[in-house]
């Protein structure tokens, strides 16, 4: 098996969206198009926690 990481970053309001080179995605977005891809979404790594314990960065995990 191989497995992909997207890292998701909390922007203002803690809404998550992964940057490209040319837009933003959100966790949706980027979901479709990995499965378009051929990848299936695993789950999450946590990377990076806030203040008071907020999530501010994670890895989605995508398994081909």
């Amino acid at each position: 098996m191989r497995y992909k990481y997207v890292r998701m970053k909390a922007g203002i309001g803690l809404v998550y969206y992964c940057r490209t080179e040319d837009r933003k995605m959100t966790p949706r977005q980027v979901i479709d198009e990995m499965a378009a891809l051929g990848y299936r979404y695993v789950g999450n790594v946590p990377v990076k926690l806030g203040s008071y314990g907020a999530l501010v960065e994670y890895d989605m995990v995508f398994e081909l």
